[in-house]
């Protein structure tokens, strides 16, 4: 059986990147968006606790 469950979650958003880390999620990596022609975009990489999914979900309902 296949393990679906990942050890990090990448977040393409600064905003909710500073959020997340204000509430104390832990970052593991940043990371230039390679398929950015620009080069001014950046991925986060957070530390997958399985909490942070439903955060992320929590902050984009908010900014609705």
């Amino acid at each position: 059986m296949m393990n679906l469950t990942s050890t990090t979650v990448i977040v393409f958003s600064a905003d909710i990147a500073r959020k997340l880390l204000r509430d104390g999620y832990r970052i593991v990596d940043i990371k230039p968006d390679k398929f950015d022609e620009d080069n001014k975009r950046t991925l986060f990489v957070f530390a997958n606790d399985g909490t942070i999914l439903q955060a992320i979900k929590n902050i984009k309902t908010a900014e609705e």
